[in-house]
């Protein structure tokens, strides 16, 4: 039996049904970026929602957290609707908010597309964990983040090099060198090329917080025009385009990838 061949009209159904979800995933990513920046204009130092996410789409915000304090603390509750003041809610155009950030929030929580950037995470507290989740705000400045994790690990890192492909799971992050400061390159030992490499950087975790970044710097456009630069690295085994991101060295960002304590 002869192969059927596709028709004309179906051959870009999968290019176009690809950029779809691209789209939704970049789109939904500013949503999140947007509603970080409003509640931290009421609560400058937020960094998780406390929600609940029903199997038929409901949603409710059950509450603002901070991040963990630097001794040790555990996270602290900014705002809780059931005893939250007029005041608190008020931004600085003196609008109450808070409805159309929960407006937005069930609009973008009611796909996965926010699911695959890493911000949705289990409830910190084991009984809550059915039906309650953790949203972390996304950072306030993503390179001085990625700069302060890969320096934890190389503090001579000047800049990092990397490549990225669209998956059906999102943005595939590939990792390839470190440039440090004396002009030395520290190549990053690909897990799918050399599955038995040793001597990795940063612990696996490490990893997966970069990738989360960077492929949110990748995806919005604004941020990528801005801090990723195309390169060539004629040694490398991939042909995809190579990008560099130029390490900062003042950190100007408040935002934290860090998973949050038992509240």
């Amino acid at each position: 039996m002869p192969e059927r061949q596709p028709r004309p009209t179906e051959l870009p159904l999968n290019d176009l049904a690809a950029a779809y979800i691209q789209a939704g995933e970049t789109l939904f990513l500013a949503l999140h970026d947007d509603v970080s920046a409003r509640v931290r204009l009421v609560h400058p130092e937020a960094e998780y929602l406390e929600v609940s996410l029903g199997e038929l789409g409901e949603f409710e915000l059950y509450g603002i957290w901070s991040g963990s304090e630097s001794d040790g603390d555990n996270c602290r509750l900014l705002y809780a609707p059931d005893h939250g003041t007029t005041e608190e809610l008020l931004d600085s155009d003196g609008a109450l908010a808070m409805d159309d950030i929960v407006r937005d929030l069930n609009r973008v929580l009611s796909h996965t597309f926010l699911h695959r950037w890493g911000v949705v995470q289990p409830h910190p507290r084991y009984e809550y964990r059915n039906h309650r989740r953790w949203i972390a705000l996304t950072s306030s400045d993503r390179v001085a983040a990625i700069a302060g994790i890969v320096r934890g690990h190389l503090p001579d890192a000047e800049s990092l090099i990397c490549r990225f492909e669209y998956d059906s799971y999102g943005i595939a992050v590939g990792f390839e060198q470190v440039a440090l400061t004396n002009g030395e390159t520290v190549d990053i030992p690909c897990p799918r090329c050399t599955p038995d490499a040793e001597g990795s950087l940063w612990p696996h975790d490490v990893t997966h917080k970069l990738a989360h970044l960077l492929g949110q710097l990748y995806a919005l456009p604004h941020l990528r025009s801005r801090h990723l630069m195309p390169c060539v690295d004629t040694r490398s085994d991939h042909e995809e385009q190579m990008w560099q991101l130029v390490l900062p060295y003042a950190a100007t960002g408040t935002g934290s990838v860090d998973t949050p304590s038992h509240p």
